[in-house]
């Protein structure tokens, strides 16, 4: 409906409304009015004062009678986000003072600051008087940066301060470290929410850490002449006596978690609870084996996962979403039209292992979600060898708070039975390279750096138990704690039998082992025992009989060293592949790798057959599988019914692909005699092995024509197969699935066979996907004519095929001179070249690139951002039609950026920014290098056999990473074929987007991105 309306518009140079009458669109008005009145009260966000302690407790809201009780606030600590109680329950406390920085003035984004001073601290705080309150607080080191994990040991901690990992030790009684000795450094102070954090001891006797994602070089500061250990996205654990450092497979943001078996959790931002499933080191071994991911999501994740804060929205939020309130065609729930009520922040991810609470909560997930004022909790059961977590309240948090200064980050499972929850009582939590320049500038990210508060959550009718004193127990005393229900006893006793060395302790052990009903005080004597020691095979042989799997399980892992010296140990490991508990068959696959006995073989292949449906049981089998990847594939051919079945299928596809990265002809040549030998495996099948062997052979520089003997019946297989393709991929009467594995089979052939059949499927009247496969299989070769090929029919390409033939001419060298000629003849144009590739290749190595690149791309060099910002500041006044803003989003960000179900998932999701200001979005999208998430960086990485593929590092896991490409697609690099790896620093977003784009359009845009249901 139209009508005449006063429309107000907003000058945001001289900060004055006019006013004029016009026929405008109701809503479209609507929104320039919010936006305009967003504008006009930016300056003016009023201050929340904090609520001291007794008033912050009457602001908490509690499910199921559960209360909140108060055990120390400033000036006892302030901005705690870690904690370890010792065995005489003090509590070391991190206070990270330091968050998010110590120099607003010279803060700079997407760097390291080196002007902050590191102000963080550790607090040792003490009980007195017996309470169950601290009364009494010493600052026992300081001078730290960025603290944030602690774990105790032998009378002091360890603690992480980024770039360091230290040891405090008091020696002399008065609550003060005098002990100060670094033992690791080269953890990148980059992102301060991106650090390592969360140490916790493992039932392993290693101490674990989440490493995040700023990553590092890390190296130990007494081995001068040890190798840097780099840390990517990963976790870390290190070895508290001989003081081995490790990187293991993680590398999420805050929080890390172990359940009572040993399982470990953590969370990432939008991400609730994730599983650790594989481990590092077990997947090092297979370097042919490309895994996504190692970690697993358990619990829903996303951009509108809800939370229910009962806290009012700060004013800066508020402002930050009006227009959405403003827009009647939005429908969504008024938590997000306020700028809040979806996850973003979630924190602390702590599984519940007390005795003070009731036994359904024993095991659940408490998560954080800080920006929020709340926590809830999740349900988690068993999964297979993973695990799923699902809310356990409806539609309501199980704490939550009136104080928008109520700032939970962690929790720690108490010597209470109860969890403590680490308030860090900050009046605003958010990342400073997230907040547009103007708003920051009125914020106050410092705000409560002298405050921070710590509380239990006390079950209804709880009373204070005695405080612990284990530092004086004995061997024996210590011992019988392992079979208490509340895990920080039992890990405690735990913990100081291995500190101790105490040989009192062993025979105790062995008749826990033996005697003991409780499953969980097996499982700690088993581990105990091997860190004294003194774990024999009768020890290992008990607990692989146990009659529970957890037992079982442990017991497999700590077998595995002894098994080259023990046919007691590897016959019951053997027998173990078929035991009925798929994780116990899941750490026996993993477990023998480590024998090269024959009869290893047989059992994989018993676990393989059994579990091959589920792919972490067959990463596991295929881990393992390095030497016998072409014997366990042929023990799958000679069973046709089952390898017909499509599980098996993937299976043997995959070990197909190891069995080609060895390349060796005698592993393949049999492997592809036995398909060939029965004309009954479906054609599918046969074609998924060859390309399996071959994709292999291609990583390791070698073509399958001419690995197999010519006279072989494997040759006469791939030959047949190969020309069938051509047909195939020709046949338009055929589903498109099936002619785009024809033209991936194509890829395998040699170019002289297949470059007609090729040339003729980029003709545009070809289906899209068919187009798209022929481009990729033409970008595999290495041929001076395929330049030519993939750039001649160019003008009749759609866009997607044309980003497609742009990736393909950019990925190897000797293309990029005839792409540069096409660029200077007018072919193609400048801007259909990616900025960000671009900018590489303005600085690339060979002279002759960078000159031609110079006087093609030179002169787009872009405009400063702080230019382009002022400039399109108009758009904020302007009204946006969200119909056109839509056809901006299809040809500029559809290709990166997801919105409801169009797009692909590269960048951030555009559901997220939903609650932005128009502000923050415009800088944003005008300035995509403003706030770098290491998420989203670009990577060149060049292989050896030439190629060059580039994106975001969607996953890495030990022996692979996984690129995310700017229209979605991705691809496995093993890191065995990687030549050189290099970040641009800058975003896959490029800058550059006003060249296409005026003020009008960028109104239209922000209006349909903030209007889009």
């Amino acid at each position: 409906m139209n009508c005449e309306l006063v429309s107000l518009i907003f000058d945001s140079a001289s900060r004055r409304l006019f006013c004029h009458t016009a026929p405008v669109n109701i809503p479209a008005v609507l929104v320039c009015l919010a936006l305009s009145l967003m504008t006009i009260h930016a300056a003016d966000f009023p201050r929340v004062p904090p609520k001291e302690p007794g008033e912050a407790l009457k602001s908490f809201r509690t499910l199921d009678g559960f209360r909140m009780e108060l055990l120390a606030a400033e000036p006892l600590l302030a901005d705690p986000v870690a904690m370890a109680y010792d065995e005489n329950g003090r509590a070391y406390v991190a206070e990270m003072s330091d968050y998010p920085y110590t120099d607003k003035k010279n803060h700079k984004p997407s760097q390291e600051n080196p002007t902050d001073q590191p102000i963080g601290k550790v607090r040792l705080l003490e009980d007195t008087n017996g309470d169950g309150r601290f009364d009494k607080a010493t600052v026992f080191a300081d001078g730290l940066s960025w603290p944030t994990g602690i774990a105790v040991w032998k009378g002091g901690v360890f603690v992480a301060a980024t770039p360091d990992i230290w040891y405090f030790k008091d020696t002399n009684g008065d609550g003060r470290a005098d002990i100060r000795r670094k033992l690791y450094t080269g953890f990148r102070k980059l992102n301060v929410q991106a650090v390592m954090n969360n140490f916790q001891w493992g039932l392993d006797h290693r101490i674990y850490g989440a490493g995040s994602s700023n990553g590092g070089e890390i190296r130990a500061v007494d081995k001068a002449d040890a190798k840097a250990l780099r840390l990517a996205r990963n976790d870390f654990r290190f070895d508290a006596v001989t003081e081995e450092f490790e990187v293991i497979s993680g590398g999420a943001r805050f929080g890390n978690s172990f359940d009572d078996w040993g399982n470990r959790f953590l969370c990432n931002i939008r991400n609730p609870a994730q599983h650790v499933v594989l481990p590092h080191h077990y997947l090092a071994r297979n370097p042919y084996l490309p895994v996504a991911s190692a970690v697993h999501d358990v619990a829903e994740a996303g951009d509108q996962l809800p939370v229910y804060r009962t806290s009012p929205v700060e004013q800066w939020r508020e402002f930050r979403a009006r227009r959405w309130a403003a827009d009647p065609t939005v429908t969504m729930p008024r938590s997000e039209l306020v700028g809040a009520g979806v996850v973003t922040s979630s924190s602390g991810v702590t599984v519940y292992r007390g005795a003070a609470y009731p036994e359904k909560y024993r095991g659940q997930i408490f998560v954080a979600d800080v920006a929020g004022n709340l926590f809830y909790r999740l349900k988690l059961a068993a999964d297979g060898v993973t695990f799923t977590a699902t809310r356990a309240d409806e539609k309501v948090d199980f704490v939550t708070s009136e104080d928008i200064w109520f700032r939970p980050v962690n929790f720690i499972n108490a010597p209470d039975g109860c969890l403590h929850v680490l308030d860090m009582y900050r009046e605003v939590i958010e990342h400073p390279w997230s907040i547009p320049d103007d708003i920051h500038a009125q914020l106050d990210l410092e705000s409560g750096r002298d405050r921070g508060r710590l509380y239990r959550l006390a079950p209804p009718a709880f009373k204070v138990p005695p405080q612990p004193r284990l530092g004086s127990a004995t061997a024996a005393q210590l011992v019988a704690m392992l079979e208490n229900p509340n895990s920080w006893w039992r890990e405690t006793a735990h913990r100081l039998l291995f500190e101790r060395q105490d040989p009192s302790a062993i025979e105790p052990l062995r008749r826990m082992l033996n005697q003991s009903a409780n499953p969980l005080a097996r499982l700690h004597a088993l581990w105990s025992l091997a860190g004294l020691k003194a774990l024999s095979e009768a020890d290992v042989l008990r607990g692989l009989q146990d009659p529970a799997p957890g037992v079982r399980e442990h017991a497999v892992r700590l077998a595995e060293p002894r098994l080259k010296q023990s046919p007691k140990l590897l016959d019951a490991v053997l027998r173990l592949a078929g035991d009925a508990d798929q994780r116990v068959r899941f750490q026996v696959a993993f477990t023998l790798g480590e024998v090269s006995d024959p009869r290893a073989t047989q059992a994989l292949s018993v676990v393989a057959r059994r579990d091959a449906a589920d792919h972490w049981m067959r990463t596991a089998v295929l881990s393992s599988a390095t030497e016998s990847a072409d014997e366990l594939l042929q023990d799958a051919l000679a069973d046709r019914a089952f390898v017909s079945s499509a599980p098996a299928q993937e299976l043997a596809r995959q070990l197909a692909m190891v069995v080609g990265a060895r390349a060796k002809p005698a592993e393949i040549q049999p492997v592809l005699n036995a398909l060939a030998a029965d004309d009954q495996f479906p054609r599918a099948l046969q074609s998924s092995i060859v390309m399996g062997v071959a994709d292999g052979l291609r990583r390791a520089r070698k073509a399958i024509t001419t690995v197999v003997d010519k006279s072989s019946p494997a040759a006469q297989l791939v030959g047949r197969l190969l020309a069938g393709a051509q047909q195939q991929a020709r046949n338009a009467s055929l589903p498109p699935v099936e002619r785009v594995q024809a033209v991936q089979l194509l890829g395998y052939d040699t170019f002289d066979r297949v470059e007609p059949a090729l040339k003729a499927l980029l003709d545009p009247r070809q289906p899209q996907e068919i187009q798209l496969a022929a481009v990729r299989t033409l970008g595999g070769f290495v041929s001076e004519r395929i330049a030519g090929i993939l750039l001649e029919p160019w003008r009749s390409y759609t866009p997607a095929v044309r980003a497609e033939v742009a990736q393909a001419m950019l990925g190897r060298k000797e293309r990029l001179l005839p792409l540069f000629d096409a660029v200077e003849d007018g072919r193609v144009l400048a801007s259909q070249i990616p900025p960000s590739r671009r900018a590489v290749l303005l600085k690339h190595a060979d002279p002759v690139i960078q000159q031609r690149a110079a006087k093609l791309f030179g002169q787009d060099a872009v405009t400063p951002r702080k230019e382009v910002i002022e400039k399109y500041r108009s758009a904020l006044a302007l009204k946006g039609d969200a119909k056109r803003g839509q056809q901006i989003y299809t040809t500029a960000c559809l290709a990166c950026h997801r919105m409801g179900d169009q797009g692909n998932d590269v960048g951030p999701n555009l559901a997220t920014v939903r609650a932005w200001s128009v502000e923050q979005l415009l800088t944003n999208i005008l300035d995509p290098n403003r706030e770098v998430s290491p998420n989203y960086v670009e990577y060149l990485i060049e292989l050896k056999d030439g190629q060059t593929v580039s994106g975001l590092i969607a996953t890495e896991t030990a022996n692979s990473l996984t690129l995310k490409r700017a229209d979605g697609a991705q691809e496995t690099v093993l890191r065995q074929n990687i030549a050189q790896m290099s970040s641009s620093g800058l975003s896959l977003m490029p800058e550059g987007l006003e060249a296409t784009v005026t003020p009008q359009q960028m109104a239209d845009l922000i209006a349909f991105v903030l209007s889009a249901p």
